[in-house]
């Protein structure tokens, strides 16, 4: 086996959270009230950290964009949005047949790290909740760099030759090329092939079965 670490993006690659988001960026920009809150396309908006994305793209102060994430997170976890997100096919299955051959898996997201785990923990899915990894709560370590380093340092991972990242955008590939590591961009997420490919995606994969085969 080549690749004997997995890391794991989480929206757009385990689950599809599309919808889940889509509803809790509007339920805060009503909050906020903005005078259109209706969000024609989430897919931009998931992947990078959310207070980045109310001052990036709806131009938030810093101050007004902690607001907003407060009730993003208030229908997020408060009235339990985060977990109605679906495991895409073929995840659970792949997740139990990397287990079985010994490989060492987590996940690494920009996502919340508390949300992650609470989300992780209701999935069947055969990772151990001390190694999802993910943006603290006072909004720091939301880099994905940041955070795969993290996870690999305090797992006492050195053979960076054996790591691979998963994951949907852009952020997950250059994260992985800034640590070192090799990745796999997925095209059934919210990011473009073509995204994946600029990126510099070591491997491209249309559906997670197919990750198997390249471990080996």
């Amino acid at each position: 086996m080549y690749y004997s670490h997995i890391l794991f993006d989480l929206d757009g690659t385990l689950v599809n959270s599309k919808e889940t988001i889509l509803n809790s960026f509007e339920y805060a920009l009503k909050k906020m009230k903005v005078s259109n809150p209706k969000i024609l396309d989430i897919e931009p908006l998931i992947g990078p950290p959310i207070l980045k994305t109310f001052q990036e793209v709806y131009g938030f102060s810093l101050d007004d964009a902690r607001k907003g994430y407060e009730f993003y997170l208030e229908q997020y976890v408060g009235n339990g949005e985060m977990f109605r997100a679906k495991l895409y096919d073929g995840v659970e299955e792949t997740v139990r047949t990397l287990y079985q051959e010994g490989c060492f898996l987590g996940v690494a997201t920009t996502k919340n790290e508390t949300n992650a785990r609470k989300i992780i923990n209701t999935l069947n899915l055969d990772i151990q909740i001390d190694r999802v990894y993910g943006t603290y709560n006072d909004g720091t370590r939301s880099n994905k760099k940041e955070i795969i380093t993290d996870l690999l340092e305090d797992n006492d991972v050195q053979s960076l030759e054996h790591v691979l990242m998963v994951g949907d955008r852009h952020y997950d590939i250059i994260g992985a090329k800034e640590v070192g590591i090799d990745s796999v961009g997925v095209t059934y997420g919210f990011g473009s092939e073509d995204e994946l490919r600029q990126a510099g995606a070591t491997h491209l994969i249309t559906g997670i079965n197919e990750l198997i085969a390249i471990i080996k």
